[in-house]
């Protein structure tokens, strides 16, 4: 009976929070502060400190979405105090860890948040979560960028595709491997940055992510352009515009479109001047339908720059 009246109370607790979600996603911040209230104060009630230390954690990350940072480090230690000495809270621990982490990144403040986010891997070492532990390096990953050390952040960015790798968490594994690519670009290691980006796009067409495969395509392309080789810069670009249309996401279109067009006009030999205007044509188009003037202007631009320059090659 114990059982199922600790599952009942439990369950509760979560449809009260589940509340706080539902209003968060639609805009309504002070009734889901509300139902948070309520949630915790359920689970302080019935001396569930992890129920109520996840309550707290995502009211947290609330005030943070909102820059609410005083308000959100409030909730943020509260939710780790409760669960610092309780067994089996590796996971709720490190989860408010974390978010306190993007906390003091949010504030600038990296020292701070390295020292948070080791003590959300330390925590996790011993039990809980292996997918959190693989967010955790891809947070510190994220603060050695910031602190401009990308070596460090390729080595750990390399720690987390692991972990998402052996968790089978495909979409997580195609992110961090887009980090490293864009990491290894800037080395100057190309045929990393090449495997990383064909693997990163063989996960998201497994997992359906269109966009995805699209923007993995299009980095392709752009690395491909990069060491001049027009006719693979080509295909994955076109590839990349065929995935964005199909996906109606036509901003991505476009900018795309440019880059395929700036391929074509790179080499009177290789490229091809033809293909080039229209692919700048229909870029310009898009952004027009889009009404984006900003944009519509300097591929404008760009595409006058380039019928002169054709004019006297």
């Amino acid at each position: 009976m114990a059982v199922i009246n600790k599952q009942k109370y439990v369950n509760q607790g979560e449809v009260i929070a589940q509340k706080g979600d539902d209003a968060w996603k639609t805009g309504l911040y002070d009734e889901a502060r509300t139902f948070y209230g309520q949630a915790a104060k359920f689970f302080h009630d019935n001396e569930d400190h992890q129920g109520q230390a996840m309550v707290l954690s995502r009211l947290g990350e609330l005030e943070l979405s909102l820059e609410n940072f005083e308000a959100a480090e409030k909730d943020l230690n509260a939710a780790a105090e409760l669960v610092k000495h309780e067994p089996d809270a590796e996971t709720v621990l490190a989860d408010a860890y974390i978010k306190k982490t993007k906390l003091y990144i949010a504030l600038y403040d990296l020292d701070n948040a390295h020292k948070i986010i080791k003590k959300a891997q330390d925590a996790l070492e011993n039990g809980g979560s292996r997918s959190l532990l693989g967010d955790a390096y891809d947070q510190e990953a994220y603060i050695f960028l910031l602190k401009g050390d990308d070596k460090s952040a390729l080595k750990t960015y390399q720690k987390a595709a692991d972990i998402f790798n052996q968790e089978g968490i495909g979409l997580k594994e195609a992110s961090v491997l887009r980090a490293m690519a864009r990491i290894a670009m800037k080395l100057k290691i190309y045929d990393k940055a090449h495997d990383w980006l064909e693997s990163c796009r063989a996960l998201y067409r497994e997992n359906g992510d269109i966009l995805g495969e699209a923007s993995a395509l299009s980095a392709i392309g752009s690395l491909r352009f990069l060491i001049g080789d027009i006719e693979n810069a080509r295909k994955a670009l076109m590839k990349s515009v065929y995935l964005y249309g199909k996906a109606e996401h036509h901003f991505a279109e476009a900018e795309a479109l440019l880059y395929l067009a700036r391929v074509e006009a790179s080499d009177a030999e290789k490229g091809d001047f033809a293909r080039a205007k229209t692919h700048y044509k229909k870029s310009i188009e898009l952004y027009d339908f889009l009404q984006n003037d900003t944009m519509k202007i300097a591929v404008l631009e760009e595409y006058n720059n380039f019928l002169k320059r054709e004019i006297i090659d």
